[in-house]
């Protein structure tokens, strides 16, 4: 039976409201699908020369997420910067640049810089600047962002990254105050020679004070300035820098120790994460879980040196990184165990060795300033970034 034509207007009336609601939802559903993952970069088309986009990943990051920044950049003809960079500020103006480069080269096929980096709370603007012919050239635009502030993270809670849950935390910093926690810290070591501050027949340049260690926004800052200090021993020292010890609070034989951080783009310091015997002890016992080198960005030097038995038993391994360990926070990681001892990057087990701790240790965080390959004359400062120090041990 074939309906009246009001009926079936009305029936095709609906049909239509029905396929429209359909595609609007079909619509929603694809802008859901399609908005930017983490680690997708969000480009603004610039249109400029040589900038041609620009954007990052997260719209609103918080203190404990990195941010990815990018840049595509094309020139009709080739052209070389000595160097370039993504210029991040804070509403202080204070430098967070990130993802340096050197001699980078920039032709007609588009190219795409990126680095990345996580910030305190706070307001920030970020754009491109290169140098070449002896200045400095900022790319227009600007663009800004918000870091909002990290959630409350309760360390006890907390366990190794990419080692197990069978551990229970022993001692650490968050860093969530506005000062070093000195009840916690100290800053000297057994490990430096002049008056536990200084070293320089270990081609140490700086002499390490508690005023270079500064704490905000849930971050140890670790500066080393050129500065002229006279030690107690009356050696003269033209770098200062800062040294953190666990020595008063916590000293350890086996256990997981792990720090997030991030380290120094400009060359001549030489940060690590470490242990040292524990004051008192006159048997070398060391485990780095790493040192760097800030000349050379793609290496970490993961060792452990200890005596057994009388005899100096030293295992030193270069592990070469699939990442700039100064454009953005990494996870280091040694599990001092009975057996061996285990070295995590990122909760990736990197290096085992043989070699185990033999007595007790303290934990250290350095920024050293090294005498071998020092910092150009222009440098005149450098930091260390440290979100938080845990150690657990098994149960």
């Amino acid at each position: 039976m074939t309906a009246p034509f009001s009926q079936r207007r009305r029936a095709s009336a609906r049909r239509s409201l029905l396929a429209l609601a359909m595609a609007l939802e079909l619509i929603a559903c694809i802008g859901l699908a399609q908005a930017t993952p983490p680690g997708t970069i969000d480009y603004e088309t610039i249109g400029a020369t040589p900038l041609r986009a620009l954007g990052r990943d997260l719209q609103a990051p918080d203190a404990t997420t990195s941010v990815l920044f990018g840049a595509r950049l094309a020139n009709p003809a080739p052209v070389a910067y000595e160097q370039i960079v993504f210029a991040v500020r804070d509403a202080a103006d204070r430098n967070y640049d990130l993802g340096h480069q050197s001699g980078y080269t920039v032709g007609t096929s588009v190219r795409e810089l990126t680095g990345s980096g996580r910030f305190p709370a706070g307001q920030y603007r970020y754009w491109v600047s290169y140098y070449a012919n002896g200045r400095w050239t900022d790319l227009a635009p600007q663009r800004s962002f918000s870091v909002t502030a990290a959630p409350v993270t309760d360390p006890t809670a907390t366990r190794p990254l990419g080692a197990g849950t069978n551990w229970v935390y022993r001692f650490g910093d968050e860093f969530d105050g506005s000062v070093v926690d000195w009840n916690r810290w100290a800053d000297d070591s057994s490990a430096e020679a002049d008056h536990g501050h200084g070293n320089p027949g270990n081609q140490q340049l700086e002499w390490n004070q508690g005023k270079n260690c500064s704490v905000s926004n849930g971050v140890l800052s670790m500066l080393a300035k050129r500065e002229s200090v006279r030690s107690p021993s009356g050696r003269s020292y033209d770098w200062t820098s800062c040294l953190l010890s666990s020595h008063k609070r916590y000293n350890f034989r086996y256990g997981f120790i792990e720090a997030r951080m991030k380290l120094p783009a400009a060359a001549g310091f030489w940060p690590a994460f470490w242990t040292f015997q524990a004051p008192g002890a006159q048997q070398w016992n060391e485990t780095d879980v790493f040192e760097y080198y800030s000349d050379n960005k793609s290496r970490l030097y993961l060792n452990q040196y200890v005596i057994k038995n009388g005899i100096e038993q030293l295992d030193s391994y270069i592990h070469t990184t699939s990442f700039d360990p100064s454009a953005g926070y990494h996870v280091y990681g040694a599990d001092i165990a009975p057996d061996a001892t285990r070295f995590y990057i990122d909760g990736q087990l990197v290096r085992t060795t043989a070699n185990v701790s033999q007595i007790e240790t303290s934990i250290l965080l350095d920024h050293f300033v090294y005498a071998g390959k020092p910092p150009a004359a222009t440098t005149q400062s450098a930091i260390t970034w440290v979100d938080y120090v845990r150690a657990w041990q098994r149960p």
